[in-house]
């Protein structure tokens, strides 16, 4: 893809940006401590400050802005030169996973923030990782039945190369998402905010890297 549609990658950045822009609107307005779990009567059982809510819109601000940075600079998308009949299907289908994507997280995020804002009861923590977890579990699901193109997907110079390769790296790929989604939506339920949050940068490093190096290896294990 030579040139990116620039009135779709504006349209990703409003949804990227939107929560971000409605959080500074508001931010004054909110209350000094925020209630982030209660009990089933209603009465909170724990009680954080703004700077710990900040560090939880913080998290999904970084997580949206990591999914945009992979879909749309790690590779960067080509035009498919053996089949460019299949060109305008896979950008298709490159920007309608790109906006499920963040359409997603930026109705999650705004209704987290108007929920804070509003007063309502809601258990804050365990919500924001059980939603960014599922996310991932789906992303995972989704490219173990990804097929190859130039779009999306974990393109490395060696599953472009080789449909083997790349059948096999997101075979890998899409457990390691699943698993990796399952364990941030447990660790979720259980860690406080800031281990959980680190656990989570870790988590994304990751999966990002990993099924690069597979797909490296797999290439020069064919090579003998």
């Amino acid at each position: 893809m030579k040139h990116p549609d620039y009135v779709k990658e504006l349209l990703l950045l409003a949804l990227l940006l939107g929560p971000m822009i409605y959080l500074g609107v508001i931010w004054g307005s909110l209350p000094e401590t925020i209630p982030t779990n209660f009990h089933l009567n209603g009465v909170p059982d724990r009680v954080g400050d703004k700077s710990e809510f900040l560090l939880l819109m913080i998290f999904l601000f970084f997580t949206t802005f990591l999914l945009y940075a992979l879909f749309r600079y790690i590779p960067k998308p080509e035009e498919d030169a053996e089949h460019p009949e299949h060109t305008p299907e896979h950008i298709r289908a490159y920007y309608r996973i790109r906006f499920r994507i963040h359409i997603y997280l930026a109705v999650f995020t705004t209704v987290i923030i108007y929920l804070v804002s509003a007063g309502r009861e809601i258990f804050l923590e365990k919500w924001v990782f059980v939603g960014v977890g599922l996310m991932v579990s789906f992303i995972g699901i989704y490219l173990r039945h990804l097929k190859p193109n130039n779009f999306v997907g974990v393109r490395t110079p060696w599953t472009l190369k080789s449909d083997e390769i790349w059948v096999e790296t997101h075979d890998m790929a899409g457990k390691l998402w699943l698993y990796g989604g399952l364990v941030i939506i447990v660790a979720g339920m259980f860690l406080p905010v800031v281990s959980g949050v680190f656990l989570f940068i870790f988590a994304a490093g990751a999966l990002a890297a990993l099924p690069y190096i597979y797909s490296y290896r797999l290439f020069y294990k064919t090579q003998g």
